[in-house]
């Protein structure tokens, strides 16, 4: 079973250590929120902490100067605006609000289950905050009804509209119009219950195992739920896959941020933390361009957009758009679009005169 203390932070009853790490391993805290509402479902929720609870316990020690071998976790409650929320079973809980400073540097976020969620997903102001700071967190994942909250906040889907241009100037002047649309900011997921493998309780041993290792994360499960692992294993060398998936999309989305500058391989796959050899393969893989190639296209997609929407000189197009100059910009046109900058310019004002 779960409480919160004062302070919000959750504490596992049942002989489990309080999750607040001690004072020399700060710096290796890893922040895991968990989202609840009225008539939440407690007992989904206790099982996610749990697992957290119990990694505190099992995780490799410090070593002799004191530095954290892997990270502890820190867990939160939260709710919309903060204060007492009732769970089910009427246990009321300390939350803080969904916007406290704490989420700026949240690695993961559950969205608990519960009766309570199909009346949570008609809060205008629950998804406006959650809209808000979803695109910071790396990972969120709905337990339960939760995934009602997530599709009414429209999260439920990844985005992976990687090539997708703005197509009027509106769309131009707006950075966080264009980021939202742009870049796979995070990957949101949802499950129906407890007992689906691929649930909660498997989504935190899978970030368990990739902070910790295989060995913690089975002592963990063994103690959470006995006889488990072995239906769950096979699981979490899925959920392996998916954090390559993130991976690559954060290297993706760095490199459509940072396409003005000289971008190399080796800086993205220092980004994407692995091998050049093996970012190489997996971004193609999974893109279905090379990073040079993507990168081509992240700067001829801006450059059409400000030919079409502004009377910049193709010059400083260029050079805004990492092309170096006007005549290094034509090269990439004429090799990609067998045409000028110009000429695509005065094509695209043509059309739009024809349709006016």
């Amino acid at each position: 079973m779960v409480y919160a203390n004062g302070s919000g932070r959750l504490q596992v009853v049942r002989g489990v250590a309080p999750d607040a790490p001690p004072a020399d391993m700060a710096s290796a805290e890893k922040r895991i929120g968990i989202l609840i509402f009225e008539d939440f479902s407690l007992v989904e929720v206790s099982s996610i902490s749990e697992v957290f609870s119990l990694a505190n316990q099992v995780r490799l020690p410090a070593d002799a100067a004191g530095r954290a071998a892997s990270p502890n976790y820190s867990l939160l409650f939260l709710s919309s605006e903060g204060g007492s929320v009732a769970s089910s079973c009427s246990m009321r809980i300390w939350t803080e609000s969904l916007e406290t400073r704490w989420m700026n540097e949240c690695d993961a976020l559950f969205i608990a289950g519960g009766v309570g969620a199909r009346h949570a997903r008609n809060d205008a102001a629950l998804r406006k905050r959650l809209g808000r700071i979803a695109p910071k967190i790396p990972f969120i994942k709905a337990i339960g009804e939760g995934a009602h909250i997530l599709a009414a906040a429209s999260l439920s889907v990844q985005n992976r509209s990687l090539d997708f241009t703005p197509k009027s100037a509106e769309h131009a002047r707006s950075p966080a119009l264009t980021s939202t649309l742009t870049n796979p900011l995070f990957i949101a997921e949802q499950t129906l219950t407890l007992d689906d493998p691929k649930g909660p309780i498997a989504a935190a041993l899978s970030i368990v195992k990739r902070d910790h290792g295989a060995a913690v994360a089975r002592e963990v499960s063994e103690r959470s739920i006995p006889g488990a692992w072995q239906k769950l294993a096979t699981v979490l060398d899925d959920a392996d896959a998916g954090g390559v998936r993130q991976k690559i999309e954060t290297a993706a989305r760095w490199i459509r941020e940072n396409y003005v500058r000289p971008i190399s391989i080796t800086d993205a796959a220092r980004v994407a933390a692995m091998s050049e050899r093996n970012f190489l393969r997996r971004f193609k893989a999974q893109i279905g361009l090379t990073p040079s190639e993507y990168l081509l296209r992240a700067r001829l997609d801006a450059s059409c957009m400000l030919l079409a929407a502004t009377d910049l000189p193709v010059d400083k197009i260029a050079r805004r758009c990492g092309a170096g100059s006007g005549d290094g910009l034509a090269k990439i046109f004429r090799k990609r679009l067998s045409i000028s900058p110009t000429e695509y310019r005065l094509a695209g004002r043509r059309k739009q005169g024809d349709g006016a």
